[in-house]
């Protein structure tokens, strides 16, 4: 029961996990194939998801502080190989009735428990990150001496003193668990695409660039730029604090602040911001020639229009001598300018990115694909 209970404390904790990891994981998988297959995304979600059941089980459940004081890490080592099975044996006849008895025993289970842990460690590294033999051993050994020193450790020193046995045992049987996941693998080798096939379908999509393509590019410049924002925000007000005020207004109007800095980066780069180098991909004509500096100024100025300007006129009649307005009118201004990304998010997810947004049929720019080096695909 207590297997079930972390088994379902590492499902419960994942989403937040795989939250954190996704924009990492997508802006490095675009970077370097161009696109993101869902079966590599299956895979690598899946083993996160094991290492932090597998972690879980090693460390639940937690106890009490007061319960591990005066607690010795050597009262909790054992370096005798197979010391739990001598135990039990231990004055016991060697007979049918007591094996068994054996085969139901908590530490025969306890053991195959130790052994499963790890196979499905084995199992990804030879399918999937296509370890040899030797290392799926090596790396197997050295998963299974972390959890040990996890355990003798009090977790990191958080307790006052340990309350897990690191064993010898359990050493044993998870690196066996990595070997026997090694020979199985062979099973799912059959049945999955092998991962250079995987990796040889996302080079071939990379050369689209798609919707989702052009999402991730965004929000890692849109983060990008809350990055840079902060920081200029932090020196100005160091240097000169009679501006503090103007530099808080300042992050009122994001989008201006983003049009803004994406047009400087695609002006002083011919078409490339930091998002769009990662994720591979730059702006150009539709003809396929470089952008122009006009084009640039009329997409950005169009976006910036259909973003900011609605809330700014939102605030201008809204207040002064437009204060009769009522707040509706502030509403409805406010659902015009997020209209925008609802067509964008529409686009995105219903017609893979296929329509061209209005800023850059305003301005004749589309995004062309490009390889590691730049060159254009």
């Amino acid at each position: 029961m207590t297997y079930i209970e972390d088994i379902l404390t590492g499902i419960l904790v994942f989403p937040l996990l795989a939250m954190i990891f996704t924009m990492p994981y997508c802006l490095y998988q675009y970077h370097r194939y161009g696109a993101i297959s869902k079966l590599r995304t299956l895979i690598i979600y899946s083993f996160i998801l094991y290492m932090l059941i597998a972690y879980f089980m090693v460390i639940l459940p937690l106890p009490d502080r007061e319960s591990t004081i005066g607690s010795r890490w050597q009262d909790h080592l054992n370096l005798i190989p197979c010391n739990q099975i001598m135990i039990y044996w231990s004055g016991k006849k060697l007979n049918l009735s007591n094996v068994f008895a054996y085969l139901k025993s908590f530490s025969l289970w306890q053991l195959l428990f130790n052994v499963l842990l790890t196979l499905p460690f084995g199992i990804y590294l030879r399918y999937y990150f296509k370890q040899s033999f030797g290392r799926t051993v090596f790396f197997s050994f050295l998963l299974s001496l972390f959890y040990e020193l996890t355990q003798l450790s009090a977790l990191y020193g958080i307790y006052p003193g340990p309350y897990r046995l690191a064993d010898i045992e359990d050493l044993i049987c998870n690196t066996l668990g990595g070997v026997l996941g090694y020979q199985i693998a062979y099973l799912f080798m059959m049945i999955l695409p092998d991962r250079d096939a995987i990796d040889s379908y996302c080079r071939t999509a990379g050369q689209k660039v798609t919707g989702w393509r052009r999402f991730w590019a965004a929000d890692f410049d849109r983060f990008f730029c809350i990055v840079v924002f902060i920081v200029l925000r932090g020196l100005i007000v160091y240097v000169m604090p009679q501006l503090e005020k103007l530099a808080d207004d300042a992050s009122a109007y994001f989008w201006t602040v983003f049009c803004l800095f994406s047009f400087l980066q695609t002006l002083v780069s011919k078409g490339y911001t930091v998002g769009h180098a990662i994720c591979r991909m730059v702006l150009v004509s539709e003809d396929g020639g470089y952008v122009t500096n006009r084009q640039l100024l009329k997409r950005y100025a169009s976006l910036w229009a259909f973003t900011e300007l609605p809330e700014i006129i939102a605030d201008y009649l809204t207040s002064g001598g437009f204060a009769f307005m009522n707040d509706w009118t502030k509403i409805g201004f406010f659902i015009l300018a997020r209209s925008y990304f609802i067509i964008y998010f529409v686009n995105i997810v219903f017609k893979k990115g296929t329509i061209s947004m209005p800023h850059d049929r305003i301005a004749g720019t589309v995004y062309m694909a490009v390889d590691r080096t730049g060159q254009n695909i």
